[in-house]
């Protein structure tokens, strides 16, 4: 079992995670939440942080049947090995920590164009503390404040709040 993933068509997450679950595979997109006044109740909004990306949990043979079943609704990231176009599975390690993070209610989360930030450049390290203890990543300064970056590479980047250096640990 591995992770996949699919950049979905037209904004269709929620549509897309149901009609997936329903083949009883285990599905995973980071969610923005939000309130809205209505009727001066509180209600609860939920839209995707990143609109057109889902994650899927299953093994090769499933995935490519999953990719014919979902064509015109979104497409499997792959990558070409010696002239074959192949499933790109995502690392464990990578979807657990992006997953920890973005899972964290923390309003401050930035989600970040994958392009647009050269992460590398930063030092790697470890949170020992707080709503991200356990994460690894990449530091970078952003606006000014100390910013653990997660990616999963080529796919989604996230920077989180400002990170305390007390709670950091150089890897």
């Amino acid at each position: 079992m591995r992770w996949y993933a699919f950049k979905v068509f037209y904004n269709k997450v929620f549509e897309l995670d149901k009609e997936i679950r329903r083949e009883k595979f285990e599905t995973y997109f980071p969610i923005v939440k939000s309130y809205k006044l209505v009727e001066d109740k509180p209600k609860l909004l939920q839209k995707p942080a990143i609109s057109s990306l889902i994650f899927v949990r299953c093994d090769e043979t499933a995935i490519m049947a999953l990719q014919q079943k979902l064509s015109g609704k979104a497409m499997l990231y792959t990558h070409v090995t010696d002239g074959v176009r192949l499933p790109s599975p995502i690392d464990e390690e990578e979807m657990r920590i992006f997953k920890l993070v973005t899972s964290v209610e923390d309003e401050r989360l930035q989600y970040l164009d994958v392009g647009s930030v050269n992460y590398k450049e930063g030092q790697k390290v470890r949170v020992l503390d707080g709503p991200y203890m356990g994460c690894s990543g990449f530091i970078k300064r952003i606006k000014g404040n100390r910013r653990l970056l997660v990616a999963v590479e080529g796919l989604a980047l996230v920077a989180t709040s400002y990170i305390p250096s007390e709670f950091l640990e150089k890897i």
